[in-house]
């Protein structure tokens, strides 16, 4: 069996899935939304699964650096609550 083609970069990533828009049809959001998370340069971890998916139809794979796996951060208001009273 040949080896998939290994993606290491988000731009190969919406390369291999067939363009910007193609990226955001298959994880149903707006390509202004793929636009912002070019510049994060990483995938929220919930569009891996499909990511991959579509990937290994073209026989190619992405590097799991390239999806966002970290907790979400707090918003700390603290410093504003503070202001107010």
């Amino acid at each position: 069996m040949p080896r998939r083609r290994l993606i290491y970069t988000f731009d190969g990533i919406v390369d291999g899935v067939g363009g910007n828009k193609a990226a955001a049809a298959l994880l149903e959001v707006t390509p202004a939304m793929v636009t912002y998370w070019r510049k994060a340069g990483r995938f929220p971890a919930r569009s891996m699964e499909r990511i991959q998916h579509e990937l290994a139809r073209k026989d190619a794979t992405a590097v799991r650096d390239l999806f966002d796996f970290d907790p979400p951060r707090e918003y700390d208001d603290t410093a504003k609550r503070a202001k107010r009273a």
